[in-house]
């Protein structure tokens, strides 16, 4: 059992340094790095190399710093994208669980159940993990993007007549053959500004309990509804 205790220990402290996601793992990137560029330079200030030599020495060491510090600024991006990813997936499921009463009486407990708002939180939670799926066949995808399209023609506004654009821009390209990898840029297009409507009070209700910002404060020009559909 130690040994397992070991073992896995040992795999997370090597998951830390190759998928960092917390500041605490890039705290350790770091200073392994200052570690090894002292150890590197002192090796070349005690070596028997010339004066240019070691110039050199430590030019080519000053490019090797470079390069790693680039890459742990990559993984520190991709960290950012994905903690904002999961943060933003936490807060829908959030809004789509259901709500706990709890009684007067102690000893009745708590009941949970399900609102409108929450269905319809629920609802839209599960149109986005659609959108964000991937190895869907083309059916598959257009009826998921059809399910977008009819829940957010709901309403007019900018934001939703947008989505509605993309939604049947991807579709066209879909049944044109165009591959996954041409549309990549399109779909992250969709899926963020999904996500807005999703976030948006007057699409789903239970976004008014996680707004960050008060909306009396905010200025919302994409999902200020047409004066005819209000």
């Amino acid at each position: 059992q130690r040994r397992v205790h070991g073992e896995r220990k040992r795999q997370k402290e090597i998951d830390r340094r190759t998928h960092p996601r917390t500041p605490a793992d890039f705290a350790i990137l770091y200073n392994e790095l200052e570690a090894w560029r002292l150890q590197e330079t002192t090796k070349i200030n005690e070596s028997s190399m010339g004066p240019e030599e070691r110039q050199l020495a430590r030019q080519e060491l000053l490019k090797k710093e470079t390069r790693l510090l680039q890459t742990i600024d990559k993984l520190q991006i991709k960290a950012n994208q994905e903690n904002k990813k999961d943060k933003t997936v936490a807060t829908l499921g959030s809004m789509a669980s259901h709500k706990v009463w709890k009684h007067s009486k102690t000893e009745l407990g708590q009941t949970t159940v399900e609102t409108p708002f929450t269905v319809r939180a629920k609802e839209l939670l599960d149109l986005y993990h659609g959108l964000q799926m991937k190895g869907l066949s083309v059916d598959e995808r257009l009826d998921i993007l059809l399910h977008v399209k009819w829940t957010v023609k709901e309403f007019e506004c900018a934001l939703t007549r947008e989505i509605v654009e993309l939604v049947d821009r991807e579709a066209d390209l879909l049944n044109r053959g165009r591959k996954d990898k041409s549309l990549e840029g399109l779909r992250t297009r969709m899926s963020n500004l999904f996500l807005q409507f999703c976030e948006t009070p007057e699409f789903n209700p239970e976004a008014i309990n996680h707004q960050r910002v008060p909306l009396e404060f905010t200025t919302r020009p994409l999902v200020k509804l047409d004066a005819t559909k209000r």
